[in-house]
């Protein structure tokens, strides 16, 4: 039997074990799907169709089918599109988020036994092994249908995880101490978060400090490099930022200084030492950035 096959098999007997198909799953009161949109809603805040279609993997008639149920309920409701005034949001009720709190409560009650007949390492070794299939499968999907990643500006219920983002990466990563991470609060401030559904990939930020724009914080999670997540949340991000400034200065690693210099940033001083790594000088114009996207989209519209 070969390990993929032996996988399939495993994970097949394991939701028949769990009781996942059940529509009581976990005793929760809620089948599997529902407590999965209720989940999602209560991370995300209000969220449009389109999105729990695309981040759920779920059909649209089954969606509605799960949101009507759950509307019946009055655990979720409809929200009126933030942007778009035609498409259709939902958010999470009070009612909504008491029922999973309650759901999470007897799941976890469900799943007591797990601390009961395993030792920690045991325990931890299949964590370990559930979230490494898990990430190597979204590594796939992700390449498979590339608008499940999104950019966007930062909502506060994402702070905890871009916190942690940051600390991983400049704190544990490149040794630089905790106090210099965080920006100061009176800083005007602008933070871009990449992610697909509820996980943060990336982030990045924007403060003016001296009357100039700084742009740094700029972290992409370890298990998500090498899928281009970094240069498309500095192209996003710059873009937007300048459509307010005509420059924007920043002190950038050598993996980022040549994603900086791919979109026109320019050295302006010499590399410097920066806690045992080296830092870079550099800013980029409105105008030369304009300059390499106008021949970028050219080149696509020849095929030169």
């Amino acid at each position: 039997m070969t390990a993929i096959h032996s996988i399939r098999t495993e994970l097949r007997y394991l939701v028949r074990e769990l009781g996942l198909l059940d529509k009581n799953c976990f005793r929760s009161g809620l089948s599997l799907t529902q407590a999965h949109l209720l989940t999602y809603l209560s991370k995300n805040g209000v969220t449009s169709f389109a999105e729990l279609c695309l981040q759920l993997s779920m059909d649209k008639a089954s969606l509605s089918r799960t949101l009507n149920v759950l509307a019946g309920k009055n655990y979720v409701e409809p929200v009126t599109g933030v942007r778009d005034k035609r498409q259709k949001s939902f958010q999470l009720t009070t009612a909504g988020a008491q029922c999973l709190a309650a759901a999470d409560a007897s799941a976890d009650n469900e799943f007591s036994f797990v601390q009961n007949a395993m030792e920690l390492q045991q325990a931890q070794e299949i964590i370990n092994g559930l979230r490494a299939l898990r990430i190597n499968t979204f590594r796939r999907n992700a390449a498979r249908h590339p608008q499940r990643i999104q950019i966007e500006i930062m909502r506060s219920n994402y702070l905890p995880e871009v916190t942690k983002l940051l600390m991983e990466t400049f704190s544990q990563e490149q040794n630089i101490p905790q106090a210099l991470i965080l920006l100061p609060a009176e800083l005007k401030t602008k933070c871009w978060i990449v992610r697909s559904g509820e996980y943060v990939l990336g982030t990045v930020a924007c403060w003016q400090e001296n009357n100039e724009w700084h742009w740094g914080r700029f972290a992409v999670n370890p298990c998500y490099r090498g899928m281009g997540i970094g240069r498309q949340l500095a192209r996003v991000s710059l873009t937007e930022m300048l459509e307010e400034t005509d420059n924007v200065i920043m002190e950038a690693r050598d993996s980022t200084v040549r994603i900086i210099s791919e979109l026109g940033g320019k050295i302006t001083g010499p590399t410097r030492d920066f806690y045992g790594m080296p830092i870079t000088p550099m800013h980029l114009k409105k105008e030369d950035f304009e300059h390499v996207t106008e021949q970028r989209k050219n080149t696509r519209l020849t095929g030169d």
